[in-house]
């Protein structure tokens, strides 16, 4: 995700976002739907499916789209475009150089939405895939057949790299020339914490969400001392700071207290 281009205008905390539903077996309800999509999105979605197909030809398999677009709930100038796309190519043979620039060409194009996320995979479904494709849409190929879940341990995808996430925070950092880049660090680790705080009660509440205000509320109603901090977390994922010694901070202020509080939950 780009941070946005007109980064004095500071974006205020609302209540949006809400949990995936579930069935009488307590299974996630696929939210996403071809028929939700607003028109105004699919001129989008097809560049982005015209980016993957001119860099991968006949070795793309599928294209899907997740997030508030998959649901119909996009919101010009908040919202951007994630995608992901199976190519029938060893990991090895995946190339993924050209994603930023093809991501600035879509952004150019359409300026209302906030940004593009183009992420290529290998074709095979492993268990991080089956959580994002029992939230996505497929807008290119045969969609493909995926096991049902349920909230908890099944759905967790951040608590189970947690320190090493951590630590990539500190690459993007040191490997930050720009601005843009720093926030873009920023961004991706306040979103993280986020996710992986409320990944830390999701057992509890029985629910599922990737939306951050949900994932800052549900884990603050369970965590209160830690409400401040959380929702400073909120306030840079949506409001990111270019400065680097800040975001350090930031990270150091929370990071090592959440790794702790995920061993204690989760010992190995």
């Amino acid at each position: 995700m780009k941070p946005r281009e007109n980064s004095n205008q500071e974006i205020e905390i609302k209540p949006f976002g809400s949990y995936l539903e579930v069935d009488n077996e307590g299974y996630i309800i696929n939210p996403a739907s071809l028929k939700k999509i607003q028109e105004e999105w699919k001129p989008v979605i097809q560049d982005v499916i015209e980016a993957y197909k001119g860099h991968f030809g006949k070795t793309l398999k599928n294209v899907y789209i997740r997030g508030s677009v998959a649901k119909g709930e996009a919101i010009k100038g908040l919202s951007d475009i994630d995608s992901f796309a199976y190519i029938d190519l060893p990991k090895a043979s995946i190339d993924t150089d050209w994603e930023e620039e093809a991501e600035g060409k879509i952004k150019q194009k359409h300026p209302f939405i906030e940004g593009v996320e183009l992420m290529c995979r290998p074709f095979v479904i492993g268990p991080m895939n089956i959580i994002l494709l029992n939230q996505s849409v497929c807008v290119y190929g045969n969609p493909l057949d995926v096991q049902r879940v349920k909230p908890g341990k099944e759905m967790m995808i951040h608590i189970p790299n947690l320190e090493k996430r951590v630590e990539i925070l500190e690459q993007k950092l040191n490997n930050a020339h720009s601005e843009e880049e720093a926030k873009s660090a920023c961004i991706w680790f306040a979103k993280d914490m986020l996710r992986t705080g409320f990944e830390l009660v999701m057992e509890r509440v029985n629910k599922y969400t990737r939306d951050l205000y949900p994932c800052y509320k549900t884990f603050a109603e369970y965590y209160p001392e830690k409400e401040p901090q959380m929702r400073e977390m909120l306030h840079y994922a949506l409001n990111p700071v270019s400065d680097i010694q800040k975001i350090r901070e930031l990270r150091d202020r929370f990071a090592p207290w959440i790794i702790e509080e995920v061993k204690k939950q989760y010992p190995i």
